[in-house]
Parts: C-alpha cells; sequence; structure tokens
C-alpha cells in the first residue's frame, strides 16, 4: 500500500513540474494582433507583433491536450491516494475498532 502512494504522490510532483512547463510555454509564445487582410502587425507594416493573451502562436491543439493529459494524470493519482486512504483506515478499523 505505502509503494502505491510513493508512485502516486511522486507522478504527481512530475504532472506539477509537466503543468508548470506548459504555463510557461504558453506564457513566453503569446499571440500575435492580426491586421484586417489576416497579415499578422509584424507583416503589414514592421511594427512587432503584438502580445494578445496568453495564447500560444504555433501549437495550440498539442497546448490543449498536453494540458488534458496532465489534469487526466492528476485526477487518476488522486484517486490512487485517495483507494490507499480508504484501504489504511479500513486495515485500521479491523485492528482496532475502539480508537474509531
Amino acid at each position: 500500500m505505502f509503494p502505491a502512494l510513493t508512485i502516486a504522490s511522486n507522478a504527481l510532483q512530475v504532472q506539477s513540474r509537466r503543468a508548470e512547463e506548459i504555463a510557461a510555454s504558453v506564457a513566453s509564445m503569446g499571440a500575435t494582433q492580426t491586421v484586417g487582410n489576416g497579415r499578422n502587425t509584424a507583416s503589414a507594416g514592421g511594427i512587432s507583433p503584438v502580445r494578445v493573451g496568453a495564447l500560444p502562436i504555433g501549437d495550440e491543439v498539442e497546448t490543449m491536450v498536453s494540458l488534458k493529459e496532465v489534469e487526466l494524470a492528476y485526477r487518476m493519482n488522486a484517486a490512487v491516494i485517495a483507494t490507499a486512504s480508504e484501504m489504511l483506515d479500513s486495515l485500521l478499523d479491523v485492528i482496532n475498532p475502539e480508537k474509531r
């Protein structure tokens, strides 16, 4: 039971780092504002791109899929921890029911 808790806890830490990396990537990429003809402002008049929000310029879909993977991994590992906790509580109830 304790190895399962250790593995799930480590997995949560990994996913936390992964979410931070994705967020930093999204924040660093930004988005560019486009002019009416569909060209970005950098090509419209030599003006540098204007950052609008925190949307990625290139791989929006890949970024969103990665974030969904992180969310699902969090859910799965949280479920493992919750199940192990319930099992440990049940074991303690069987061993010493008076203290509960």
